[in-house]
């Protein structure tokens, strides 16, 4: 079962893993949803760490969302074969199932 602080350890690696993919992605074409979904899972990783940081009432309900985008961006990350994508969907594995053993407790 994960802690408050080992989510939010979670969530800020899954945000800079998914920064470096976003980053790494400008220029490439991509046949799926990344880099986009990079975006959406930076947000609210950020988001979701602060939620915890100041034990937001809410933060059950951003980590349930936090995970189901971390889940969407692992499948689309992990579609590529590039180093930083799958950097990024290992980080999104990670971060999902912190926040989902966090949104349960």
């Amino acid at each position: 079962m994960s802690t408050n602080r080992e989510c939010i350890k979670a969530c800020q690696r899954c945000a800079i893993a998914c920064e470096t993919c976003l980053n790494a992605m400008i220029d490439l074409n991509s046949d799926n949803d990344c880099p986009h979904c990079c975006r959406e899972c930076i947000d609210i990783c950020l988001l979701c760490a602060q939620a915890m940081a100041r034990e937001s009432r809410f933060s059950d309900a951003i980590c349930k969302l936090c995970a189901d985008i971390c889940e969407w961006c692992a499948e689309q990350c992990g579609a590529h074969d590039h180093d930083h994508c799958q950097a990024c969907a290992k980080a999104c594995r990670e971060c999902l199932e912190a926040c989902r053993s966090m949104a349960s407790m």
